[in-house]
């Protein structure tokens, strides 16, 4: 550590005796909230100049900022551009110049218009390269891809639904970059066996390999299975990869340890068995919405022995299946079965007998296990960490009380849709370690439970209480006092809530997401309350609160500077309300649906003054009264419209709509 500064005279300013490292570590412990960072670099000029050497990750909010704000931040190693929705030569140009061999990683995961120049002199200036995200780059063409074939040293590139690149694009790609070790080519529907071959004969050192949705064949498998150092595989949605060659199989991958074949619809027991024959070291393998799980695809994993984890999302199941996996699966930790059709007590019970070391079980929708399956489940997998049972239907009451008594590392509990009660509940609260809570749609509960809940889980993050009609001011309260790390709470449609609620979770200070739509005894004294105290908040819904107005817009344009998300639908604001948020800089996406107080002037005006916006959601009628040059100048700034015609509909009692849900269901 360097020796500290010389003491300075009683006029100068008492920090500067503070070494640099000193400083930087306590700018490390500054990460929660983005403007911790920029308070502690107004105090003082050393402190300014000590925060922008320190700063190594930057996600600018526009790109018109980005040449001073690279000046400032010279040592930069991570650039996120999510938040400019377009990037423009210029820029592009720009941080090739300031960046240089600083540069490691950039993301324009959420960037268009990105030219082929700007990205040829980004590969050529930024030579220290490793990581380049151009998800969602639908513009983009394979000369883009002759570009980035320049940035040699690059390690990981996601490309997903860059749907215009061809295999001539990617065989740049695999041409010039030999150092690549993750690939996402996800939905680039103009790649094919070609492409993915030429990726697998020139890039050796891949890792990683995403192929999601591509229409490829059996033809390329055999290039892909002979990478020595290949550990992850995803082949979800690959229609062409069928059991007609079975021989293009044979050598297997015997680095690989995580295996997708989700909708794979095409490949039998047969096709499976020999695709992963040779690779005992897999841990990790998916075939949701695949080939049905019968003993016959279950004996096919018998040589698998290291295997922890099994994704069967959306498969029909048979019991016989599902019992030759526990015997075969000696290792399981985590089992998957969510809406899968012949789930039964039968089968996931000879699973948990035989494997009761799981850690991880997800059995939503499976409507035909009873409260026999629960028992077995709380009895036998006390180290259960994550167990989600949404709409398990014929659970009743009693069977969460065991759930309560014997699952206390539980850290993840789903039980939306269930017949939960307050009893459930007082029991769950000794589940202390619990950070994810869910109990939409649950109608029979009240505050009483959620009390106990408040006091028993004070490590709480995030709780969803959607359409739980009974909870009252009482629960919230409670929560809000227990669960101080709350970061995100969803109380939509729970209409006895009133501001006593809002109140007390302003006392959140970590409130990231706020639904709340529905609660029509809300005002604006409560939303100014969740303004003052949740500074951190990113995403608020309050569609359907009748009472909020423009009092309450005022409030959050002034507080909630952090703020990219909101749904005004159904409020009370009008145009000075909606123009008032367009100083928040970081507000990205606005819904604005059935809102009387709106005229197509004032919402012109927000429009033009809110430069970030990325989405706008509003009434079709506004299409034609919004002048067509503005909606072109927005578009090509980047902001995407879309238009609805929904018609102003009436609230359903929650009942009602639950009984109107499982008709759906049915």
């Amino acid at each position: 550590m360097k020796r500290q500064k010389r003491e300075c005279p009683e006029s100068s300013n008492p920090f500067d005796v503070l070494s640099e490292e000193i400083i930087f570590m306590v700018l490390d412990l500054l990460e929660q909230n983005p403007l911790d960072k920029k308070a502690f670099s107004l105090v003082c000029k050393s402190f300014y100049a000590t925060e922008s050497k320190h700063r190594k990750i930057l996600k600018p909010l526009r790109q018109q900022h980005l040449p001073a704000v690279l000046s400032r931040y010279p040592n930069v190693t991570h650039l996120d551009l999510t938040m400019c929705s377009r990037v423009s030569d210029a820029s592009l140009s720009s941080i090739s110049n300031a960046c240089r061999s600083n540069l490691r990683s950039i993301d324009f995961s959420r960037s268009r218009f990105l030219s082929c120049s700007g990205l040829l002199g980004l590969a050529l200036n930024c030579k220290n390269l490793v990581e380049i995200d151009l998800s969602n780059g639908t513009e983009l063409k394979d000369s883009a891809m002759a570009a980035i074939a320049e940035a040699r040293n690059l390690e990981k590139l996601w490309l997903a639904r860059c749907k215009s690149i061809t295999d001539l694009g990617i065989g740049c790609v695999a041409v010039g970059c030999r150092k690549l070790k993750l690939l996402s080519l996800k939905w680039c529907l103009g790649v094919g066996d070609l492409g993915v071959g030429l990726v697998a004969v020139k890039c050796k050192e891949i890792r990683s390999l995403d192929l999601s949705y591509l229409p490829i064949t059996n033809k390329c498998l055999p290039s892909i299975l002979k990478l020595q150092y290949l550990e992850d595989l995803v082949l979800e949605g690959c229609f062409g990869i069928d059991d007609d060659s079975p021989g293009v199989f044979k050598h297997g991958c015997k680095s690989l340890k995580s295996l997708d074949m989700s909708s794979c619809q095409n490949i039998s027991h047969g096709g499976l068995s020999s695709l992963i024959s040779g690779t005992e070291g897999l841990q990790q393998l998916t075939l949701a919405y695949g080939s049905p799980v019968t003993t016959s695809l279950a004996n096919s994993l018998k040589k698998l022995s290291m295997l922890q984890s099994i994704k069967l999302d959306g498969c029909l199941i048979t019991c016989d299946g599902l019992k030759t996996i526990a015997d075969w699966c000696v290792l399981l930790r985590e089992l998957s079965l969510s809406k899968c059709s012949g789930v039964t007590d039968e089968g996931l019970s000879s699973v948990v007998m035989k494997r009761r070391g799981l850690t991880k079980l997800d059995i939503t929708c499976c409507r035909k296990i009873t409260d026999a399956s629960i028992a077995c489940i709380a009895n036998l997998c006390s180290s259960l960490t994550s167990l989600r049972m949404e709409s398990c239907t014929f659970i009743s009451r009693e069977a969460f009380v065991l759930i309560g008594q014997r699952c206390h590392l539980l850290e993840e509990l789903d039980l939306t849709d269930n017949e939960i009660d307050d009893e459930g509940l007082k029991s769950i609260s000794r589940c202390s370690k619990l950070t994810t809570l869910k109990l939409g749609i649950c109608l029979n509960i009240s505050e009483e439970g959620l009390i106990h809940i408040g006091k028993g889980c004070p490590k709480l993050k995030e709780l969803d209480l959607y359409r739980s009609a009974g909870i009252t001011d009482l629960g919230i309260l409670e929560i809000a006092r227990g669960c101080p790390d709350l970061e995100m709470i969803n109380i939509a449609y729970c209409k006895e809530i009133t501001d006593a609620s809002f109140l007390s979770l302003s006392k959140c200070s970590h409130l990231r997401t706020f639904e709340s739509r529905g609660c029509p005894l809300i005002t604006s004294f409560g939303l100014t309350a969740i303004a003052v105290g949740c500074k951190q908040l990113t995403k608020l819904d309050i569609k359907k609160c009748h009472n909020i107005d423009d009092a309450g817009m005022l409030q959050l344009a002034h507080f909630s500077q952090n703020l990219r998300q909101i749904n005004l639908s159904y409020t009370s604001v009008t145009d000075v309300g909606l123009l008032s948020l367009a100083s928040i800089s970081c507000l990205r996406n606005i819904t604005i649906l059935h809102l009387k107080g709106l005229t197509p002037s004032g919402i012109a005006a927000a429009l033009l003054a809110c430069g970030g916006l990325t989405k706008m959601k509003l009434q079709s009628t506004f299409k034609w009264l919004l002048p067509q040059p503005l909606l072109e100048h927005l578009e090509a700034r980047g902001c995407a419209f879309q238009w609805r015609d929904k018609v102003l509909q009436a609230e359903l009692d929650p009942k009602c709509w639950k009984l109107q849900l499982e008709d759906t269901v049915e």
